[in-house]
């Protein structure tokens, strides 16, 4: 099973990484997509055409989106613009990277188990929160978690990593999410931006990822509280956010929308 979706612009480099370590793709039997965003499935139109047995897993509320004209049209123009913005061709092996839809997607709902053989099983937890579409995979026998951007994301600093909050639909759900984990034993936790972790940072992953979230909607009442001025929290916050993940394929006007939602939303919404 591939974990992901990617971007087109990883679409090379995993193509180099299945040659580098010899995988052979008639094995893998799923491509699951943690969320619906562009940069999470925007390279499966093209690992549809160039493997196409593969069965494609998605949540119920993904599955929906796929479906939607404006919602494709959308995930098209950003995945386009990333692409432009990288300066990444938009074709490889003779097939295009264009964002051109998804088909066939089968819906995963909470509980649903997936049996990869060789004791390798992966339960379903459904988690909105960053999207209302987010879930995350746990393999109870490895105690490996792949949350997706269901947790804030250990972006590399300094040789080291800072957490970012991804709470970017609700800071309410994000946390509920979170604590559907809390009494899961973690070795092991993978995102989909920036690697993953073991040992006790995998183990204290969701106290730590808890922390984090409700530090940053805190810090966003108080400089909102302390300036009057919400837009101004947001546009600090989206600099700050882009400048800390680098992320060079997010164009600044996306984030600037989310963080105006999660200001409005830590501005809003009761902590519990």
């Amino acid at each position: 099973m591939l974990i992901g979706g990617g971007g087109q612009w990883v679409v090379p480099a995993l193509e180099q990484q299945i040659q580098d370590l010899d995988i052979d793709m008639d094995r893998v039997r799923y491509l699951l997509i943690g969320h619906s965003h562009y940069d999470h499935c925007g390279a499966v139109p093209y690992l549809q055409k160039r493997y196409p047995h593969i069965e494609v897993l998605a949540s119920s509320p993904a599955t929906e989106l796929f479906a939607m004209e404006k919602a494709v049209s959308n995930m098209h123009k950003f995945s386009r613009q990333a692409m432009e913005t990288l300066g990444i061709p938009t074709q490889l092996n003779g097939l295009s990277l264009e964002f051109d839809g998804i088909r066939g997607a089968n819906a995963l709902h909470e509980g649903d188990r997936l049996d990869l053989g060789n004791d390798l099983n992966f339960e379903v937890f459904e988690t909105p929160g960053h999207s209302r579409c987010s879930m995350m995979v746990y393999a109870p026998q490895q105690k490996w978690l792949f949350c997706s951007d269901s947790m804030p994301v250990p972006a590399p600093v300094n040789g080291g990593h800072r957490f970012i909050c991804t709470a970017s639909e609700s800071f309410t759900t994000y946390l509920a999410s979170l604590r559907k984990l809390e009494k899961l034993p973690i070795e092991l936790c993978a995102w989909e931006h920036y690697g993953y972790m073991t040992g006790d940072d995998a183990r204290r992953i969701v106290s730590d990822a808890t922390d984090v979230t409700l530090d940053f909607k805190r810090l966003l009442q108080e400089r909102t509280e302390q300036s009057g001025d919400m837009e101004a929290t947001a546009r600090w916050a989206a600099q700050e956010w882009l400048d800390a993940t680098g992320m060079k394929f997010l164009p600044f006007d996306v984030i600037l929308h989310i963080m105006r939602t999660m200001v409005k939303n830590a501005m809003e919404e009761p902590e519990k």
